[in-house]
């Protein structure tokens, strides 16, 4: 028998409308046999374009990392260009064009940081950053080509993500591998529209997944997340979606 579950943030019992916690009013009964789709997934693209990221990194003079911070914003190509230059005090310029951005170092020697750079660096990072997660521009920018005294990122993009993962710990599914190995995975989400947009996803037409395992469950966690697992700022607007039980 089909079961429908609809779930709604504004009736979370703990955390964010990105990662939270429902309380059901009854049991749900799960066996070895249950299957589960998601349908009617939606949220507001509320997403600005340092959400991933705030810092651009450099080598200093000497050993260790340099940094700058980019204000927190919704930027166009110009206008983040515009913002890379106030904050390095170094010509930044937005070619239209190409949509690329080309930056002035420094110097020769105080070359712009990839992420697979900052894996490997020495030295303190801002609050909050890591080797890790170096909470950098670098999603944003893209690749960067560093020659001689100037670093041209070809293509930017101001969308932090172009895609986002629905993921629940209490429904995981056997057969699902997610792109780092996960079993939690229970539907992806292209942004496909810009900020400000309605986003609308669902599982496949007809397809329904295996959860592992008997359980009867009280509350569902749900997160909404990048890639890497880590939930996203949805700024006070709420997720919804329906959960089909077969």
């Amino acid at each position: 028998m089909t079961q429908v579950v609809w779930i709604d943030s504004r009736s979370r019992v703990s955390g964010s409308d990105s990662s939270f916690e429902i309380p059901l009013r009854e049991s749900l009964h799960i066996s070895e046999e249950t299957r589960v789709r998601v349908d009617k997934c939606s949220f507001v693209d509320s997403f600005l374009t340092t959400d991933g990221g705030r810092y651009l990194y450099f080598y200093p003079p000497g050993d260790g990392i340099a940094y700058i911070t980019i204000p927190e914003g919704a930027y166009t190509g110009p206008s983040l260009a515009a913002a890379i230059q106030l904050a390095s005090g170094r010509s930044t310029v937005y070619n239209a064009q190409t949509n690329s951005i080309t930056h002035e170092l420094a110097s020769a020697s105080q070359q712009w940081l990839s992420d697979a750079d900052l894996a490997v660096a020495t030295g303190a990072f801002p609050p909050g950053a890591s080797r890790d997660n170096p909470r950098s521009l670098n999603q944003v920018l893209g690749d960067g080509l560093n020659v001689g005294t100037s670093v041209t990122w070809n293509f930017v993009r101001m969308s932090p993500y172009t895609v986002l993962y629905l993921r629940s710990n209490t429904l995981r599914c056997s057969e699902h591998h997610g792109p780092r190995g996960t079993h939690n995975i229970l539907c992806s989400l292209p942004l496909t529209r810009g900020i400000g947009s309605s986003v609308e996803a669902s599982s496949p037409d007809g397809v329904y997944y295996s959860l592992a395992g008997k359980q009867s469950i009280r509350t569902i966690d749900i997160q909404l997340t990048d890639i890497m697992g880590r939930a996203v700022n949805l700024r006070g607007r709420p997720l919804a979606l329906q959960l089909m039980f077969d």
